[in-house]
């Protein structure tokens, strides 16, 4: 059985090869990838968007400039304290780089760091959002054995990244579902923004109660995977994940 701690387990690897951290910078600026600016204010977490300009292999250093409309947050950002860290979400990727110098109008130069942070085994981060239940699905559900059956669901979510989500279920819902099963056409919901997508049962687990979890009866969790996340939604899930997880960020910290 499944012990459920309500924590985000997200293991972060010390990255402090020179090639390969000079590598994963490359590859970010080569392929124009999202890239966040960010730091924690009174345990908020403040981000703003801005891409890789350019790298000075020699120097040991590269440029960042603000996407258009986030100028004035990256200045803001910027300026005050002699470094800055940044994340990656297509590669899980963390750093903090010392601030160099910067040129009008809004570009930064930062030191290439000598060590990077990134995610293990997965490629993206977990938020759990059993505790808050910030994030909750709608979808519906059929099933022919042992006999046809229909119901509709409507549920908490456990936890998510931009790879899926799972939740958990009684005994008699456990019925309708399978390992490989299609869920078509999942609404999901978080404040004022909602998407809709396909997804595919990857893995179920028993859950037992005991003193960590404060549940009062055996559940069963539903691992889900999504098919094919569209590009908006994905970015709105990376930012809305990244902006709740603090604990696992001790990783560039050195």
């Amino acid at each position: 059985m499944e012990k459920i701690v309500l924590t985000n387990d997200n293991k972060l690897a010390k990255v402090q090869d020179e090639a390969i951290i000079h590598n994963l910078i490359s590859g970010a600026k080569e392929a124009e990838l999202e890239v966040f600016i960010w730091r924690l204010v009174g345990g908020s977490k403040h981000l703003a968007n801005v891409r890789i300009e350019s790298i000075r292999k020699q120097r040991k250093d590269f440029c960042i400039i603000p996407i258009a409309g986030h100028e004035r947050t990256v200045q803001e950002l910027m300026s005050g304290q002699g470094y800055i860290d940044l994340y990656v979400p297509e590669s899980a990727l963390l750093l903090r780089c010392n601030i160099r110098h910067s040129d009008a109008p809004f570009r930064y130069y930062l030191h290439i760091p000598d060590f990077v942070a990134q995610v293990e085994r997965r490629k993206s981060f977990r938020l759990n959002v059993y505790e808050t239940e910030d994030v909750k699905i709608s979808f519906g559900k059929s099933v022919s054995i042992p006999r046809p059956m229909s119901q509709h669901f409507h549920k908490s979510c456990f936890d998510i990244s931009t790879g899926g989500f799972s939740f958990l279920v009684s005994r008699m819902e456990s019925k309708f579902f399978q390992i490989n099963d299609p869920i078509r056409t999942i609404e999901i919901k978080s404040g004022g923004w909602s998407t809709k997508v396909n997804a595919e049962i990857a893995l179920i687990k028993e859950v037992e109660p005991d003193e960590f979890n404060g549940l009062t009866y055996k559940v069963w969790r539903i691992c889900c995977r999504f098919n094919q996340l569209d590009q908006i939604s994905k970015k709105h899930l990376e930012k809305y994940i990244f902006e709740r997880i603090k604990d696992e960020l001790h990783a560039i910290n050195g």
